[in-house]
């Protein structure tokens, strides 16, 4: 990597970076992108050299971290079993992750609420993962209880996802242990445990 390459991705990262700090700090609606260029300690015409508009900005990130969602959802295909148990040992995996990116999480939530296309990009990141599960349409005899499968995981990622968001974004975590064994159950029982 050139210095110049280096110092281009350091200074697209330094604006991502701030705009997430802004869009937790200010709210998404509320943050500018003068306000992520200033914050940034760059300027407008600099940001618009990486980034377009805020949507943008979420979907590079979204792009960057869809690998290591995948990857999490890739490790149900590899489970011998998928009980309760061994399903809560997964959860707690997916806690981490969502501790890991909690900014980005955030980010991606607020966005989603005021921004189409974040929504139509988040729900298409859902339905890549659902789709090339393998473990999951193993004896599927039809096409249609093939898609069945497929929806209900998608939704069970949905509720994954809003659980966690209240949870570990947000904070509410009175309940968590009877939250997480009532995910572990509808887990298993998606793969017939």
């Amino acid at each position: 990597m050139t210095e110049r390459t280096s110092k281009s991705a350091a200074t697209r990262q330094r604006f991502v970076d701030e705009a997430l700090r802004l869009f937790k700090d200010k709210g998404y609606e509320q943050t500018s992108m003068a306000q992520i260029a200033s914050a940034a300690g760059g300027s407008r015409a600099n940001l618009y050299l990486y980034f377009n508009s805020k949507p943008q900005i979420i979907m590079s990130r979204m792009q960057e971290i869809e690998a290591e969602v995948a990857d999490l959802y890739a490790i149900l295909n590899q489970m011998p079993d998928h009980t309760p148990d061994s399903m809560r040992q997964w959860l707690e995996k997916a806690r981490l992750m969502w501790v890991q990116y909690a900014a980005e999480f955030e980010a991606i939530n607020r966005a989603m609420a005021a921004e189409p296309n974040v929504l139509d990009e988040w729900l298409g990141l859902l339905r890549r993962i659902a789709s090339v599960q393998t473990t999951l349409y193993n004896g599927c005899q039809t096409e249609d209880e093939r898609q069945d499968r497929e929806v209900h995981m998608a939704t069970l990622m949905t509720s994954l996802e809003r659980n966690f968001y209240f949870l570990y974004i947000r904070g509410h975590n009175e309940r968590e242990d009877r939250v997480l064994a009532s995910l572990a159950r509808q887990w298993a029982n998606l793969f017939g445990e």
